[in-house]
C-alpha cells in the first residue's frame, strides 16, 4: 500500500460527520415541530398518531446516533474531539427522548386538559431545535465560530426562559389543581418538557467548547 492510500485510508471524511449531525439535528427539528402540533392540540382523540409519528422519528434519530457512534469507532482522525463527537450526539439523543418520553405521559395519563403553558414550552422547545439545527450547520466551517458562539447563547436564553416558564407553571399548578390525580399528571409531564430544555443547554456547552478548542 502506498503512503497516500495508507493516508487515506485512516483520514475520515470529515464531511460524515458534519453530514450525520446535520441529519440528526433535521431529525430532532421534525420532532419538536410535533410536539408543538400536539400541545396546541386540546382533541384528545388527536393525540395518539401525533405521539405515534414522534415515536417513529426518535426511533430514526436512535438510529441516526448509533451511526455516530458506529463511525467514531472507525475513525482515526476526527474532525474534533472523539469527547466531543460522544457528547453532542448524546445531547441530542437526549432532547429527542425527552420530548418522546413527555409525549408517552400524554398518552399513558390522558390529562383532562392541556394546561396553557404547555403551548409556550413546545414554542421554546422547537425554537431551540431550531437554533441547534443553525449551529451544527454552520459547525463546519471554522470561520463560523462566532456565529456558533452566539447561537449557542440563544440556546442559554430559551433555557433560561423554559426553567422561568416551568416555576410558573408548578406554582399556578398547586395552587389551582384540586385533583391530586391531575396535578401529579400535569406535573411529571412539565418536568419532562423542561428536561428537553436542559439538554439543549448542555448541546450548547459542547458546542461552545468545540469552538474555545479550535479557535
Amino acid at each position: 500500500m502506498s503512503l497516500d492510500k495508507f493516508f487515506k485510508f485512516f483520514t475520515p471524511k470529515e464531511n460524515t460527520f458534519y453530514q450525520l449531525f446535520e441529519e440528526d439535528a433535521d431529525n430532532l427539528v421534525k420532532i419538536a415541530q410535533l410536539l408543538s402540533k400536539l400541545m396546541h392540540c386540546q382533541v384528545s382523540s388527536e393525540w395518539s398518531p401525533i405521539i405515534k409519528e414522534i415515536k417513529d422519528l426518535e426511533v430514526v434519530g436512535d438510529a441516526i446516533t448509533n451511526r455516530i457512534y458506529d463511525h467514531l469507532d472507525k475513525s482515526f482522525i476526527t474532525p474534533f474531539d472523539r469527547e466531543e463527537i460522544y457528547a453532542l450526539a448524546t445531547c441530542i439523543d437526549d432532547i429527542a427522548d425527552s420530548i418522546n418520553a413527555a409525549c408517552n405521559r400524554v398518552k399513558m395519563y390522558k390529562p383532562k386538559v392541556f394546561i396553557p403553558e404547555f403551548t409556550p414550552l413546545a414554542t421554546l422547545i422547537l425554537e431551540a431545535a431550531r437554533l441547534i439545527k443553525r449551529a451544527i450547520e454552520e459547525l463546519k466551517d471554522v470561520s463560523s465560530s462566532q456565529t456558533v458562539t452566539e447561537l449557542c447563547q440563544e440556546i442559554s436564553k430559551i433555557e433560561h426562559l423554559a426553567d422561568e416558564l416551568y416555576h410558573i407553571a408548578i406554582s399556578k399548578l398547586f395552587e389551582k389543581e384540586t385533583d391530586p390525580i391531575e396535578l401529579i399528571k400535569i406535573k411529571d409531564v412539565l418536568e419532562t418538557l423542561e428536561g428537553a430544555t436542559d439538554h439543549a443547554k448542555s448541546l450548547s456547552d459542547v458546542l461552545k467548547t468545540v469552538v474555545i478548542k479550535r479557535t
